[in-house]
C-alpha cells in the first residue's frame, strides 16, 4: 500500500525527514493564522486509496497543534484515505488518565474520541506519559519507547556514568532500561504527588551516590520542580556531577534556569518538542514503526 506522509505545521521538517526515511511522498501544508487566531490549512494530494501518515506534533500550543492535527486528518479521510496514522510525538492531555477528583475531565479520553472522530485509525507516539489509557481509548495504539536511545546518546555526549535514576510510576523500568543500556546502576527516586496542588515531591534519602556521576532520566520535564528537587538532593548526597535527560521537554517558564540554578551540568531531551536542548532526534525510531504499521497493512 502506498504510503503519503502530511507534515503538519507544528512538525513539518520532522515529516519531511520521516518521508525521505520511508521513501514516500511528502505533502507540504500551507498554512497561516487569521487576525482572530484561527488556522487557515491547505494541501493538495491524490490520496485516495492511500495510506496517509499525518505527521503533527501536540507541543505547546497544545489546542491550536491538536485541533490542526484533527482538520489534517479529517480532510485526509474525506479526500479518499484509505487509512490514516497520526503520529504524534508528544501526545497532549496524557497526563489527565483518570479522574483524581470529583468531576474532573478525563482529557485523554476526550483526545482519543475526537481523533477517531476525525477519522484516525492508528496513533503512534513517543513514550506517552499513561501508556495504560491509550490501549482503552478505541484507536490502534503504538508506542516507541525511545528510553535506551536517549540513554545512549547521553552517555556519548556526557559519559560515562555510574548510576542512573527516575522518578514516577514509570521511573523503576525506566531507570533500568536505561542502565542497561550504558553499563551503569539504576535506582528508583520516590515520588508523590498532592492530587489538589500537582506539587510532586521526590525523595533521595538513602541513595549511595557520594562522588558518583549521575545520569536522571524522566518521560516528560514541564517546570521542572521535580528534577531541580531530586538534582539538589543528589548533590547535597555528595553525587560528583548531575546530568538531566528527559524524553519531552516541554521546559515550561524558567525551568531550564531551575535545573540548572540547581546544580544540574547539563540538560539533553529529544526532538519530540522542538527546543534548544533537543539533542536526539526519534524520526528514524518512527519510521521503523511507520514502516512495520504499513507493510501490515498490505
Amino acid at each position: 500500500m502506498e504510503v503519503t506522509v502530511i507534515g503538519g505545521p507544528a512538525s513539518a521538517e520532522q515529516a519531511r525527514r520521516l518521508a525521505v526515511e520511508l521513501g514516500a511522498e511528502y505533502v507540504p501544508v500551507e498554512h497561516k493564522l487569521f487576525p482572530d487566531g484561527e488556522s487557515y490549512l491547505r494541501f493538495v494530494a491524490d490520496l485516495k486509496g492511500r495510506c496517509v501518515v499525518v505527521f503533527q506534533g501536540t507541543h505547546p500550543p497544545q489546542d491550536r497543534n491538536l485541533l490542526q492535527l484533527l482538520m489534517i486528518s479529517k480532510t485526509a479521510r474525506e479526500r479518499g484515505a484509505s487509512r490514516v496514522l497520526a503520529v504524534v510525538p508528544y501526545l497532549a492531555y496524557a497526563r489527565q488518565d483518570r479522574e483524581f477528583l470529583q468531576g474532573e475531565v478525563v482529557s485523554i479520553r476526550v483526545v482519543l474520541h475526537a481523533m477517531r472522530c476525525a477519522g484516525v485509525d492508528a496513533l503512534l507516539t513517543v513514550n506517552p506519559h499513561s501508556p495504560w489509557a491509550l490501549e482503552a481509548g478505541g484507536l490502534e495504539s503504538i508506542q516507541v519507547d525511545v528510553t535506551k536511545l536517549l540513554a545512549r546518546k547521553a552517555a556519548e555526549s556526557h559519559g560515562p556514568f555510574d548510576v542512573v535514576g527516575s522518578p514516577g510510576k514509570k521511573g523503576r523500568s525506566m531507570a533500568e532500561a536505561a542502565a542497561e543500556e550504558i553499563g551503569a546502576v539504576p535506582f528508583h527516586l520516590v515520588s508523590s504527588r498532592d492530587p489538589m496542588t500537582g506539587k510532586v515531591e521526590v525523595r533521595v534519602d538513602g541513595l549511595d551516590v557520594a562522588g558518583k556521576r549521575v545520569l536522571l532520566i524522566d518521560d516528560i520535564i514541564s517546570t521542572g520542580g521535580t528534577m531541580a528537587d531530586a538534582v539538589r538532593g543528589l548533590l547535597r548526597s555528595g553525587a560528583r556531577e548531575v546530568i538531566v535527560s528527559c524524553v519531552h521537554g516541554l521546559f515550561v517558564g524558567d525551568a531550564v534556569e531551575r535545573l540548572l540554578g540547581a546544580g544540574a551540568s547539563a540538560l539533553i531531551s529529544t526532538d519530540t518538542v522542538p527546543s534548544h536542548h533537543s539533542r536526539v532526534s526519534v524520526v528514524s525510531e518512527l519510521a521503523k514503526a511507520v514502516g512495520a504499521w504499513a507493510s501490515a497493512k498490505r
